[in-house]
């Protein structure tokens, strides 16, 4: 009888290792694949049950959610402007939550980096065409950065919580908007708007008769520029290790504190840059006077891509789809928009509940383990024939 070398014995191992690993892995990758799609289902199985219980037409309202952005060019280019700012704040959460660090301040960045690519727009660099967006953005990055940078700072030296003083970040920056906004740059005709931009510093337009923007490229480099900090670069390694253990990426030598400022840094950074661009994409004058809520949908699009910026594409489209349809089903089947809000409440509440479909993944792992056991065996008594 043959007996293995200690090199054939070692790449036997290591490839029942591997396949043990890789089994492993899929279990968790299905178990969140089921999910999502039972939050997914629960949270549409109540949208479409207060849809037919508030809308005259029943029918048409639920035609109207679930297909809208087919039926038309300008629905199918609203659903497309709605992704440009998600793909922003989605990518500046990914990235903070990534180091565990809940700054919820990208509302304020957002909305003051819209009004500073504003005011770029109107009174610093107003003609000259690349030049004036391109200032406006990295404005609004740079103010979106400070806004972040902020509480992040109040919890490294004084321990401050940094979802709280986040929080109250956003109203600051709301009403010291405000203040700029109508006692130093409202325009003395209008209400609540500004001067008009700049053309030269308005993103430009894609297609005839929509406003998709050249602002998508820019949301496309930013998640992948997102995607390769996080995971191709040792700084994102270095950030993800922090949010999992901070206790060992502390004992490893890693700046934990650092790590964490630089995270909110550049976070907000790409809030900033988000406003700028919706700012300088969609509107011909600032005209916001409330926080617009894209920050708060950043969170809900981190947590449906798993903190992962590769499928933060994947995440927009999905709510940004939904949301095109209860934007049609509003004004077309009288049915209020907010509805979307509770589709995506459901969705959020099932996929942050940990116990949510536990016992389905303990069962699924006994069976994955029982199949795994099975495996090894059979390929061990394949080794043993080939060695008889």
């Amino acid at each position: 009888m043959l007996t293995l070398s200690k090199a054939e014995k070692k790449k036997n191992t290591k490839t029942i290792q591997q396949m043990l690993d890789i089994n492993s892995m899929s279990v968790k990758a299905k178990h969140n694949m089921l999910r999502t799609a039972a939050a997914i289902g629960i949270g549409l199985a109540v949208a479409l049950t207060l849809i037919l219980l508030t809308a005259k037409n029943p029918s048409q309202a639920v035609k109207y959610f679930l297909a809208a952005p087919f039926m038309s060019k300008a629905y199918f280019s609203h659903l497309i402007e709605v992704i440009i700012p998600l793909l922003f704040t989605g990518s500046a959460v990914c990235i903070m939550f990534s180091a565990n660090q809940f700054n919820l301040g990208l509302e304020g960045s957002f909305y003051l980096g819209g009004l500073v690519a504003a005011i770029s727009g109107i009174y610093l660099v107003t003609d000259v065409p690349f030049i004036s967006p391109l200032v406006g953005i990295l404005l609004g990055g740079i103010v979106g950065a400070i806004i972040t940078t902020i509480p992040a700072l109040l919890q490294y030296k004084w321990n401050a919580n940094v979802m709280v003083s986040s929080l109250m970040m956003n109203y600051i920056c709301l009403y010291f908007g405000l203040f700029l906004l109508f006692h130093y740059f409202k325009d003395p005709a209008s209400s609540q708007h500004t001067y008009p931009i700049g053309e030269a510093a308005a993103l430009t337009s894609f297609f005839k008769g929509t406003k998709i923007h050249s602002g998508i490229i820019i949301a496309a480099l930013v998640t992948i520029f997102s995607y390769l900090l996080l995971y191709r670069t040792r700084v994102g390694y270095s950030l993800r290790v922090t949010g999992q253990n901070p206790v060992f990426a502390k004992y490893s030598g890693l700046s934990v504190g650092v790590l964490a400022v630089f995270s909110q840094i550049v976070g907000g950074f790409i809030g900033g840059m988000g406003g700028a661009v919706q700012m300088l994409g969609i509107f011909e004058r600032f005209q916001w006077v409330d926080l617009t809520g894209f920050g708060w949908d950043g969170v809900t699009i981190a947590i449906f891509a798993k903190n992962n910026p590769k499928y933060l594409p994947l995440a927009t489209l999905f709510i940004a789809y939904f949301r095109t349809g209860a934007w049609v089903m509003s004004f077309k089947a009288g049915v209020q928009i907010d509805l979307v809000s509770v589709f995506e409440g459901i969705m959020v509440l099932f996929l942050l509940a940990e116990q949510f479909l536990s016992g389905t993944y303990k069962k699924m792992v006994f069976e994955d383990a029982d199949r795994k056991r099975k495996e090894r065996a059979a390929l061990e008594n394949n080794t043993n024939k080939e060695v008889a």
